[in-house]
């Protein structure tokens, strides 16, 4: 995919979100406490899909773990209509697959 930037500066790296499948489906809780477990999954393997200009530790396609903790706080940066991003730190890249 073309990326719709000239270039990521800095110590920071941006990792793709796991689609979100959607439902219209009403649940009770047990089964959306289940649904979020399910999606915290697959938020802990992440891939990068670009670093900053001085980022070393790791490359565009590695995938990571990325401090649960950070995540929550982490910013949704919008690339474009259907893709956005996550902004982390490299410090929070907790170890590579």
């Amino acid at each position: 995919m073309a990326k719709s930037y000239k270039k990521l500066l800095g110590n920071r790296i941006y990792v793709e979100i796991p689609k979100k499948d959607e439902s219209k489906i009403i649940v009770d809780e047990n089964t959306k406490e289940e649904l979020q477990r399910q999606m915290l999954k697959k938020m802990s393997k992440l891939k990068v899909y670009d670093v900053g200009d001085i980022v070393k530790i790791v490359k565009a396609g590695d995938t990571v773990l990325v401090d649960p903790g950070k995540l929550k706080d982490a910013m949704v940066i919008p690339l474009s209509d259907e893709k956005d991003v996550l902004l982390v730190s490299p410090f929070d890249i907790i170890h590579v697959w």
